[in-house]
C-alpha cells in the first residue's frame, strides 16, 4: 500500500470527520425543532487487503446517517397516546354532562321531585283549598318542563358529538393521504431499501403524522423493507406503501348515529381507542345512557302517577273525555302497541248527576289470558258504549273519545285492576310515554277540579291524594324495585362514580405517556453537551488524520530526495 495508500486512507478518515461533523451541527442546529429525531453516522472499517504476510486495514468508512430512535419504544407510546386521548375526550364529556346535571341553582330534577311531592303534602293538609290544588298542577308542570329541557340538553351535547365525527373523518383522511406520499417519498430517496441512510426530515415528519394519527384511532404500524409503512386499523389497512384508503361519515339506522366508514369496502372502521371511540362511547353510552335512564325514570313516574290518579275522582265528573295515548285498535292489547301492557281485570264506571250522586255504576272487563278471545282497544271501547247514558267510539288515529249522552250528567272512572286506564291515558295526572312527551294532562291544566283527590266518590274521601302523598318515593317493579326518586339520584351518584373514576384512569395514562415520551425523547432528543463531546471527537480525529497525511508526505518527500 506503501505511502500513498497511507495518505489515501487518512484522507478517507478526513471525509468520515467532516462528515461527523456535518452531522453533529445538523443535530446542534435542530436542538429545539419539535419532532426531530436526533441523527447518527454509521461507520465501518473498509475491506483489509493482504500484502504479503500481512493484511492490511484500508481505514474507515461511513455507511449511512441514521435515526436514533427505537421503534417499539415508539409504537408503546403511540398506544400509550392513543389511550391517553381517548380518556381525555371521554373526561370532557363526563364533565359537561356533569354540568348538565348540577342542581346548585334548585333547578336540578331531585330538587323538582321534591318541590311536586311537597305540593302534594300542602294539600292532603288542605284538600279543599282550589289554591293549593293549582299549586300541585303548577309543580307539575315544572318538573315535567324541567324533565324534557335535562333531556333535550343532552341531546344537544350527544349530537355535538356525534357530529364531530365529520370532522375526525376529515383528519384521518389528511393524515393517511400525507402517510402516503411521505412513504413514496422515502422509498425514492432511501432507494426502496438500497441505501443505508434514512431519509430523515421526511421520516420525522411521517412520525409526527403516525403520532397525530395515534391519537384519533388506534393504528398497527409495519415498516416494509422499502422505508414505507403499512398503518392496519382493526383488520383493515388504510395505509400501504403509496395508497390510502378514505373514510367517510355515514348514518347508521340501528345506533340512530354517524359511524365512520371505509370508502372502498363500504365497511366500518373497527376503532377500539383514541378519539374517535371515545366521541363513539360519549355519543352512545355517557349521553345515550343519560337519555335513557331519564326515558325510563319519565316513564315510571307517569305511569306510577297515573295508575293512581286514574282510579280517583275530582270534584267533578267528565261530560266528554279522549284518551291522551293512541293504539293499534283491533289488534289484542299485548300488540296494541301501548306504552305499557294492561292486566287481566276490571275497571270501573260511573254516571253521576248534577249533585254528583251515583245514577249508575258499571265495570268493565279486560280479559289479557293470551287466548284468542284478548280484548282489544275496540271490544273495550264497545263495552263502554253499550253503557246507557254513554257513547264511546275510537277515533281515527286510535285514541278512545267518551261523551255522556246527557247535558245533567257527567260520568267518572273508579277502582281499575287492570292499569288499562292509566296506559290509554283516561282520567290522568301526567301524559307521555317518557322524558321525550311527559306533560301534565290538558284536563287537568284546564281545571283543577279534574284532579283527583276521592276514591269512594266526589267528596266522599281523600285516599287518592293520600295514595299520591310520597309516590315519587316509593319503589316499583318496573325500576328494579327503586323509586323515581331513587333511580334518579343513583344515575347521578353513578355518574360522580364515573367521572372520578375517569379523572384517575386518565391522570394514571397521562403519567404512563409522560414516561414513555421521557424515554423516547432521551433517545431521539439532541442533548448538547454530548453533541458537543462528539464535535471534539471529530475534531481530534480530524487533526490526527491531517497530521497522518503531513507526516507520510514528508516521509515521501525525504524518499523522493534520496
Amino acid at each position: 500500500m506503501g505511502l500513498f495508500g497511507t495518505i489515501q486512507q487518512a484522507s478517507g478518515a478526513l471525509q468520515a470527520a467532516e462528515i461527523g461533523l456535518q452531522v453533529v451541527g445538523n443535530n446542534i442546529a435542530n436542538a429545539n425543532t419539535p419532532g426531530y429525531i436526533r441523527q447518527e453516522l454509521q461507520q465501518a472499517s473498509s475491506v483489509a487487503v493482504r500484502e504479503g504476510g500481512l493484511i492490511k486495514g484500508h481505514g474507515v468508512r461511513p455507511t449511512g446517517i441514521v435515526q436514533a430512535i427505537d421503534n417499539a419504544l415508539a409504537e408503546r407510546m403511540f398506544s400509550a397516546n392513543t389511550a391517553l386521548s381517548g380518556a381525555e375526550a371521554l373526561e370532557k364529556a363526563y364533565t359537561q354532562l356533569e354540568e348538565l346535571t348540577t342542581d346548585l341553582d334548585n333547578s336540578g330534577l331531585g330538587q323538582q321531585l321534591s318541590l311536586f311531592n311537597n305540593a302534594m303534602h300542602e294539600l292532603s293538609a288542605q284538600p279543599g283549598d282550589s289554591s293549593l290544588r293549582d299549586f300541585v298542577i303548577l309543580q307539575g308542570e315544572t318538573l315535567t318542563a324541567n324533565i324534557k329541557r335535562s333531556r333535550q340538553a343532552a341531546l344537544d351535547r350527544r349530537e355535538l358529538w356525534n357530529a364531530d365525527l365529520d370532522q375526525i373523518s376529515d383528519q384521518v383522511n389528511r393524515l393517511t393521504h400525507r402517510i402516503a406520499r411521505l412513504n413514496l417519498d422515502i422509498a425514492t430517496i432511501e432507494g426502496g431499501g438500497l441505501i443505508h441512510s434514512d431519509a430523515t426530515g421526511l421520516r420525522d415528519q411521517r412520525l409526527r403524522d403516525l403520532d397525530e394519527l395515534s391519537k384519533i384511532i388506534d393504528i398497527n404500524i409495519q415498516e416494509q423493507e422499502s422505508g414505507a409503512v403499512a398503518v392496519f386499523v382493526g383488520g383493515d389497512y388504510i395505509v400501504s406503501n403509496g395508497n390510502s384508503r378514505e373514510v367517510y361519515t355515514a348514518y347508521n339506522l340501528k345506533t340512530g348515529g354517524n359511524e365512520v366508514r371505509i370508502i372502498e369496502t363500504d365497511s366500518p372502521l373497527e376503532v377500539s381507542g383514541g378519539v374517535m371511540a371515545a366521541t363513539l362511547e360519549a355519543r352512545d353510552t355517557v349521553f345515550g345512557d343519560y337519555v335513557d335512564s331519564l326515558d325510563a325514570m319519565a316513564g315510571a313516574l307517569i305511569r306510577s302517577v297515573n295508575e293512581v290518579h286514574s282510579q280517583g275522582q275530582g270534584r267533578q265528573g267528565y261530560s266528554e273525555l279522549t284518551s291522551s295515548v293512541a293504539g293499534q285498535t283491533g289488534v289484542p292489547l299485548v300488540d296494541a302497541e301501548l306504552p305499557w301492557l294492561p292486566r287481566n281485570g276490571t275497571f270501573d264506571m260511573s254516571l253521576i248527576d248534577e249533585d254528583k250522586k251515583t245514577i249508575t255504576s258499571h265495570r268493565i272487563s279486560v280479559r289479557m289470558l293470551g287466548q284468542v278471545t284478548d280484548s282489544t282497544i275496540n271490544s273495550i271501547v264497545a263495552d263502554i258504549d253499550a253503557i246507557e247514558g254513554i257513547t264511546a267510539n275510537v277515533t281515527a288515529e286510535g285514541r278512545v273519545e267518551i261523551k255522556s249522552d246527557s247535558p245533567t250528567s257527567t260520568f267518572v272512572f273508579g277502582e281499575d285492576t287492570t292499569g288499562f286506564l292509566a296506559t290509554m291515558g283516561i282520567n290522568t295526572f301526567f301524559v307521555g310515554r317518557n322524558a321525550v312527551d311527559i306533560a301534565v294532562n290538558d284536563y287537568v291544566k284546564e281545571d283543577a277540579d279534574f284532579l283527583a283527590v276521592s276514591k269512594g266518590g266526589i267528596g266522599e274521601d281523600t285516599d287518592t291524594l293520600t295514595a299520591l302523598v310520597d309516590i315519587v318515593d316509593q319503589p316499583l317493579e318496573y325500576l328494579d324495585g327503586r323509586s323515581p326518586r331513587e333511580s334518579y339520584e343513583n344515575t347521578i351518584a353513578g355518574l360522580g362514580q364515573k367521572i372520578s373514576l375517569q379523572k384517575s384512569a386518565t391522570e394514571g395514562l397521562r403519567s404512563f405517556h409522560a414516561t414513555l415520551e421521557s424515554q423516547h425523547l432521551a433517545i431521539t432528543g439532541v442533548n448538547i453537551d454530548e453533541e458537543a463531546i462528539k464535535m471534539i471527537t471529530y475534531q481530534r480525529a480530524f487533526q490526527a488524520s491531517s497530521r497522518v497525511i503531513a507526516t507520510a508526505a514528508e516521509m515521501l518527500e525525504l524518499l523522493v530526495s534520496l
